[in-house]
This record gives C-alpha cells, structure tokens and sequence, in this order.
C-alpha cells in the first residue's frame, strides 16, 4: 500500500523539502492551523469544530508503544470522516518496546487510507530511554516500517532540544518531514509543522488544547 504522491493533501509533493525556511515566531504571519487530540479529549462538540472557524487539520492519537491503542481513537475518527477536515494520526513512541513492533501497531490500528495525511511519529525524552545509539536503533526501525507499508516515511513530531540533542544526525530536515513543539521560540530546525503552544482555546472541545501551524510553503 503505497500512499506517496496522494496521501500528501496539506503537502505539495513537488516542492523540494530542503527549499523549506524557517519563520517567525509572530503567530500572525501563520494562517494555516490546526490541533491534535487524544483521550483526553472525551467530549467534543463535532458540529461546532466543522462551524466556521474550523481548523485546517487534526492529528489524532492512535497508539502508544507496541500493544497500547488509544481508546477514543476509532470514535474520533467516525467524527472526523463526517466532516471534511483534513486529518491523520500519530503514534506515541515508547523506549520499551521494539520500533517495528510499534509501527506494527500503529498500521494495524491507523488504517490511514486515501485522503489522510502522513503517519507521525512522537519521539519525547522518558526515563526509560537508554541511551542515545539504542534510541536512534529503534526509530529507525519504526520509520523504516512506515515506509515499507506506506512508501512514505513519517513526519517526526519532537521538541526543539530532543530534535537537536538526539534525532537531528540521523533523521535529518532533507529525508524527514520536521514537526516541532516549541512554546518559547521559533524552532531553529527546517520545520513543516510547529507546535507553538498548549494553551489553545477552540469552541467545541473543553479545555486547552495545542495548536499547530503548518508552514506557508507547503499549502495549496
């Protein structure tokens, strides 16, 4: 199942990733947004997220590790085909587990199809992270997992510092497609998503979420 050339629908394919620049940290030159949820996200007013103020993308949650499925995944994605927001899903990295394991996991549970946007995965710093060498070890078999199923690899989501202290040498801006959360400053990195806060407001869903913008270059 290749999705290369028709999943990328936020994403201009035929634009070079490496002719990508870095912005501002002025959150009004961004117009394209959107949020990603989870779990924790239980009630959501679907109407109210698909009124006029909608985002432009949400990313939802669907696994953890090599077993573990996000429970309120299959029942945001029912919402989420109802509408015609554009979305896809990320998984969330565990030092535990074997990465194909996990991308495993994560094909088997996704089930992303035509329409959704590339499978993300979410490298964060947890105590049971080993050391640098095993980490790399293991991304890299998840995303070599990824592109074996999807003929794509991942979109890596990480903060500024991981990204430069742990993936940048191995999974770097010119193969990867870069997602940074970064609630202080403009990410140094050639990014494509950024994550610039975890305060955001949205009618229809109570309760903070993040907010995400996608960089100019890549929209239609």
């Amino acid at each position: 199942m290749a999705f290369k050339g028709y999943l990328l629908c936020l994403i201009i394919p035929y634009i070079a990733f490496f002719s990508c620049t870095v912005g501002t940290g002025n959150p009004e030159e961004y117009s394209v947004w959107g949020i990603d949820i989870s779990k924790y996200q239980k009630k959501i007013n679907w109407e109210k997220i698909n009124g006029n103020d909608k985002p432009h993308f949400i990313f939802l949650k669907a696994t953890e590790g090599s077993i573990i499925k996000d429970p309120m995944y299959e029942h945001h994605r029912e919402q989420l085909e109802k509408t015609d927001i554009l979305w896809g899903a990320y998984h969330f990295f565990g030092h535990r587990t074997p990465g194909r394991e996990q991308a495993q996991n994560f094909i088997k549970t996704a089930k992303l199809d035509k329409g959704n946007l590339l499978p993300v995965l979410d490298v964060e710093y947890h105590r049971f992270l080993k050391d640098r060498k095993h980490l790399i070890k293991e991304v890299n078999a998840f995303t070599t997992e990824i592109k074996r199923h999807y003929g794509v690899y991942p979109i890596i989501y990480c903060s500024s510092n991981f990204y430069e202290r742990y993936l940048r040498k191995d999974f770097p801006e010119t193969r990867y497609y870069i997602w940074i959360a970064d609630y202080s400053n403009t990410p140094s990195a050639s990014w494509i998503f950024w994550q610039h806060t975890d305060s955001f407001l949205l009618s229809g869903i109570g309760g903070k979420v993040t907010e995400t913008f996608l960089q100019e270059a890549y929209t239609n």
